[in-house]
């Protein structure tokens, strides 16, 4: 069975879809059979590994919420990985909130009930922005979930509650979840805030905050705009923030396995 790995925060902007399409780019290159499931319906995941935004084949991811659908077909990505897909605010996806609370349980019973979940052997979920019915069923589905924060601003606000968000599934939904814990992005070093916040962080929950963190790195941003790895691009700028996405990955594999 894969492994199923939520980048999961109830914020935007935080940088879970950045995160998750590297980690994807990063575990296909290695050689590893990578699903990518889009349940964010800003669908960024969706149009940078398309490549082609709104020209999607197969199942949008959707569907999944559907009772006893089976007939499950991953789009195939020109760069190797498959990929279940969102347009870009679709209306389906987002009405999955008004949906009966039991429709979580449908994405997971249904991957496994299709099979192809013995295809691969990395799943890649990028959560919505919010706390709802979509990430209840990603943390659901998964057997693992990283939390992207960043320590600017209100950024920090409402860890709480995902975390707590976290801790219900664990208890009520998916008791094999494991929250590999928190991973610091776009954090300028310069900025004593920012490193005060980094500190109260890691002493308030010194089990669940990363070693490896990512600093202020534009070049990550436009990896992200292109749809390529970060590491593909040739520039001292771009080597730097592989470095700092390449050792959050690493850390993640070797929590995951």
């Amino acid at each position: 069975m894969a492994k199923i790995i939520s980048f999961a925060n109830q914020k935007g902007g935080v940088g879970k879809s950045t995160i998750c399409l590297q980690t994807v780019f990063h575990l296909q290159e290695a050689g590893f059979r990578v699903l990518a499931i889009d349940l964010d319906p800003q669908g960024n995941t969706s149009s940078r590994l398309s490549q082609q935004e709104g020209e999607y084949t197969g199942t949008p991811s959707a569907y999944l919420f559907r009772e006893d659908y089976t007939d499950i077909r991953p789009m195939h990505c020109a760069r190797g990985m498959d990929l279940i897909w969102t347009e870009k605010n679709d209306p389906e996806l987002s009405e999955i909130e008004s949906m009966p609370l039991s429709c979580v349980l449908n994405p997971i019973n249904n991957l496994k009930a299709s099979g192809i979940l013995e295809h691969y052997d990395y799943v890649a979920v990028d959560c919505p922005p919010s706390l709802g019915r979509k990430l209840v069923a990603a943390l659901t589905m998964s057997t693992h979930v990283i939390c992207p924060v960043q320590v600017s601003g209100f950024a920090l606000d409402g860890v709480e509650g995902l975390l707590n968000t976290i801790i219900n599934v664990q208890e009520e939904l998916n008791p094999d979840l494991e929250n590999t814990g928190m991973v610091i992005n776009n954090l300028n070093r310069n900025f004593p805030s920012h490193l005060r916040a980094c500190e109260q962080l890691r002493e308030a929950v010194p089990d669940l905050v990363y070693t490896a963190e990512i600093g202020l790195r534009g070049k990550l941003d436009e990896a992200n705009n292109l749809g390529v790895p970060v590491w593909s691009i040739k520039s001292t700028s771009a080597r730097d923030a592989a470095k700092d996405i390449r050792a959050v990955i690493n850390e993640l594999m070797e929590k995951v396995g």
